[in-house]
C-alpha cells in the first residue's frame, strides 16, 4: 500500500492511498507535470513496511523511487 500527498495547482494538500505501483506513479508524474517546483509540490510517497526490529507495520518515505 502507498501513501502519496503532494500539493496541487490550487496549493491544497492531496492526500490519497493507493495499492497499485502503476497508480501511484501516474499521480506523482501528474502531481510533478502540475507544479513542477519540487520545493512548492512537497511530493512525498510512502509504502507499508515492516520493521525487522519490531515486526511492527510503518510508512517507509519512497519518493525516490518514483522521481528518478
Amino acid at each position: 500500500m502507498f501513501k502519496i500527498q503532494f500539493r496541487n495547482a490550487q496549493g491544497r494538500m492531496v492526500t490519497a492511498r493507493l495499492v497499485s505501483r502503476d497508480e501511484t506513479k501516474q499521480l506523482a508524474d501528474k502531481a510533478r507535470r502540475d507544479v513542477p517546483d519540487a520545493s512548492v509540490n512537497q511530493l512525498r510517497i510512502h509504502e507499508v513496511a515492516v520493521d525487522e526490529i519490531t515486526g511492527d507495520f510503518i510508512w517507509a518515505d519512497c519518493t525516490a523511487d518514483f522521481t528518478r
